[in-house]
């Protein structure tokens, strides 16, 4: 009977471990903070982002809900001032903590402005997010196996894309780095569009103290294999992935690495996970997505199709008071998850609210407050996070409170 228990309490804890390993990842949208506000280190907090210290992010991030975003109706935009280097000066930088774990998937989105410099008479900098662990080895420091170890993305001369990793056996006293590359030749960072960046870290495994040469890097660049990094050694000790390390700056040690005039780097969807699966990026075609034009609806009542003032043309649906509704069928969802739907809406009022249900109102996926955009001629896109099911089903958005208009809704897988 003892051996009976003892093999369930076996059984129970392997099975916690396995879901500790692929629990849901963490995810910034930065669809919460106030748009056109810093978004600081104790705003990060409140979306579930921790670190114990930071560098610019009060003074040099944006809450950008004006102009840019990869999805739903804001980003994150990190200023890169004329002349300055490091990230005292220069962007931002947050060592964000994660659960510690043996391989982490790290996926985030990003775009360079049109006017972006890479640098004066030298080019580098560090780009986004990268994975790290332990004292996360950098800085020409020698990695030892027991100071931890480093792994960012990087920008070279004229925006040629690099990952940049600090290991056991540095070729040099920096760190070394591999170059992007699709189908043999180098990648180049675009201006002025938004790409994916994915990057996989696999530490080592240890024997007897000694580092063997299994760890691993890769990087995907919109979907695509573009860096396979093997035989690396990060560690001799029991240090794991537990930074998603924000680490973007010009340099560089000197200013010629310095912008030659004031840039701008824009980040959104940010994921880190242990589990593959749940970067839909990686999947094939990407994340799904689906817009949905709102006089498109299969059903209504109460509303009113007439001729948009919005971006694009078209029409969309107003005199939405309270308890009028929209309803589109046969909506197919080809996996559950959680995702983000978005709404283009304009109003003058306060107080509006949808709210977003499927299958005639059975199971409400979720409520979202409408803000006033100063009149029916302005729109501004709205989004909030739900879980849908897999299934063909019917949506219905449901004014809970009314006296706003709908350009069209969108949702999109996030994991």
């Amino acid at each position: 009977m003892k051996k009976k228990v003892l093999l369930l309490v076996l059984v129970f804890f392997m099975m916690m471990g396995s879901v500790v390993a692929y629990a849901a990842p963490k995810v910034n949208t930065f669809e919460r903070p106030a748009r056109g506000s810093a978004y600081s280190l104790s705003q990060w907090g409140v979306d579930g982002w921790s670190a114990p210290w930071d560098l610019g992010m009060s003074t040099r991030t944006w809450i950008d809900g004006y102009n840019f975003n990869h999805s739903g109706g804001q980003s994150l935009r990190v200023f890169y001032p004329q002349g300055q280097i490091d990230p005292q000066n220069s962007g931002a930088q947050a060592p964000f903590t994660i659960t510690p774990g043996q391989e982490y998937y790290l996926s985030y989105w990003v775009r360079f402005s049109s006017d972006f410099s890479w640098g004066s008479t030298e080019n580098a900098g560090k780009l986004g997010l990268g994975l790290a662990g332990g004292a996360a080895c950098s800085g020409g420091q020698e990695c030892t196996g027991y100071n931890g170890f480093s792994s960012r993305m990087i920008w070279r001369s004229g925006g040629q894309a690099a990952i940049y990793y600090y290991h056991m056996g540095n070729a040099g006293q920096y760190g070394d780095y591999a170059v992007l590359k699709n189908n043999g030749a180098d990648i180049y960072y675009p201006k002025g569009s938004w790409v994916n960046i994915v990057q996989r870290l696999k530490v080592n495994t240890v024997t007897n103290g000694n580092a063997n040469p299994d760890g691993e890097i890769q990087i995907w660049y919109n979907g695509t294999s573009a860096a396979n990094i093997t035989g690396l050694r990060f560690v001799r000790n029991t240090d794991k992935v537990d930074k998603a390390y924000f680490s973007s700056f010009f340099g560089g040690a000197t200013s010629a690495f310095a912008p030659q005039n004031d840039s701008y780097i824009w980040y959104d969807d940010l994921k880190v996970s242990t589990s593959k699966a749940e970067i839909c990026e990686l999947a094939v075609g990407g994340c799904y997505n689906r817009t949905f034009q709102a006089e498109s609806y299969n059903s209504m009542s109460g509303v009113i199709t007439e001729t948009t003032p919005d971006t694009g043309g078209g029409q969309n649906i107003g005199a939405i008071d309270n308890q009028d509704w929209i309803a589109f069928s046969n909506v197919n969802i080809p996996t559950a998850g959680t995702y983000l739907v978005e709404y283009r809406i304009a109003t003058p009022n306060n107080n509006g609210k949808i709210s977003l249900d499927i299958n005639a109102g059975g199971t409400v996926l979720g409520q979202i407050d409408i803000p006033n955009t100063g009149s029916f001629s302005t729109y501004r896109t709205v989004s909030h996070q739900v879980q849908i099911p897999a299934g063909t089903h019917q949506f219905g958005l449901y004014a809970a409170t009314g006296g706003f208009d709908i350009n069209w809704w969108k949702i999109t897988k996030l994991y």
